[in-house]
């Protein structure tokens, strides 16, 4: 793997760490907005946390594709 892809991996596993915490912040924040009767926000964020979600798949898909070995 070149200089260039190697920094690359690594500012992709930085932000996916960054994710990783957005969602168990979020995740966090729902479940006290739902426990604390405040269902309809709890709702809202919903969407949010299926969007960092479905990007933190894309994101490790990437990088299984980065750093496998090539033939």
């Amino acid at each position: 793997m070149a200089l260039m892809d190697e920094e690359l991996v690594t500012r992709l596993e930085a932000i996916q760490e960054t994710m990783g915490t957005l969602y168990t912040d979020l995740e966090a924040l729902r479940s006290d907005l739902k426990s604390g009767g405040h269902k309809s926000d709890a709702t809202a964020l919903n969407e949010p946390l299926e969007r960092i979600a479905r990007y933190g798949r894309l994101f490790s898909d990437m990088l299984v594709t980065w750093t496998e070995p090539q033939d």
